[in-house]
């Protein structure tokens, strides 16, 4: 069962076009949708899935969850940044004092990425269950574990033809 989804995720990511019927916004171009957000549209309605959700529950776990994702889509930025900001630090030979606040701004970052995640998560106590907050968190791990092994067997692919 675990090949056939990992095959079928492997499929998702390498031939969208042929599994997955895109919407056509004006102004839009079919097919423009990055891999990233394709991923993103695969773990949200597999995680409806897994978690039953009726549909006044998927509506307003959705839309909770998208704002989490924009939130942490914005740290992560932010944290880039700081680590942009240290790369030139490093670049331009600078003092080891001009470190500590690169160090102090990504540490700030990353317990803003904590802070977020577990908002987001203590949040969902009005819309899931206890239960379905623990198939989440179930579901998570395993469905990262699951991408990673579809894109380390999609490189082997690749990698011997």
């Amino acid at each position: 069962m675990k090949t056939l989804q990992r095959c079928a995720l492997a499929c998702f990511l390498l031939f969208p076009p042929f599994l997955v019927a895109q919407a056509v916004h004006p102004g839009d171009v079919q097919g423009t949708e990055r891999p990233s957000d394709r991923i993103e549209n695969l773990r949200k309605v597999r995680l409806v899935e897994v978690l039953e959700l009726k549909e006044d529950q998927s509506v307003r776990f959705l839309a909770r969850m998208n704002e989490h994702d924009n939130a942490r889509r914005a740290l992560v930025k932010e944290r880039g940044d700081a680590l942009d900001r240290l790369e030139r630090l490093v670049r331009n030979k600078a003092e080891d004092g001009e470190f500590e606040k690169g160090f102090a701004d990504v540490a700030a970052v990353d317990d803003s990425l904590m802070a977020e995640r577990r908002n987001f998560f203590a949040g969902l106590s009005d819309i899931l269950s206890p239960t379905q907050r623990a198939k989440m968190l179930i579901f998570e791990r395993r469905f990262e574990k699951e991408l990673r092994e579809a894109m380390r067997e999609a490189q082997q692919r690749r990698k011997d033809q």
